[in-house]
């Protein structure tokens, strides 16, 4: 029974590795956000408007993975909805860099997929949080 400690202490380990990866890129984004705010006081052009939220939304899926992360070691269980949550922003992050005008590779079938994606995962995440409630 001594190697499910060390399996264990091998997990913790990896997750230790994780949260410290997705701080420094949490870090990062939170930079790129900052960046964007101040280069958007002399550039006010759809591009960068649309990096900014890019960014944002970036931001915001570090934040949730680190929750889930937290989460994960302090309880030792994995609650669904937040991995829902973070799928559908980063769903919801991808359709709008997709669909943004500075993409010049848009193609109708794909940002249809992406929608039906996000509308299949935001029903997902509402009755998640409709049977959790």
């Amino acid at each position: 029974m001594d190697y499910i400690k060390w399996l264990r202490y091998i997990e913790l380990l990896l997750y230790a590795a994780a949260l410290i990866v997705t701080a420094i890129l949490a870090g990062y984004s939170f930079y790129l956000v900052a960046e964007g705010l101040v280069g958007l006081a002399g550039n006010t052009s759809e591009y960068s408007i649309y990096l900014l939220l890019s960014n944002l939304f970036l931001f915001i899926i570090f934040i949730e993975l680190l929750d889930t992360f937290i989460t994960y070691i302090q309880h030792k269980e994995v609650i669904v909805y937040k991995i829902i949550d973070v799928a559908l922003v980063a769903l919801a992050r991808e359709l709008i860099v997709y669909m943004s005008p500075a993409n010049s590779s848009f193609d109708i079938a794909h940002a249809s997929a992406l929608t039906a994606a996000t509308l299949v995962v935001g029903l997902v995440d509402y009755l998640q949080h409709r049977r959790s409630a």
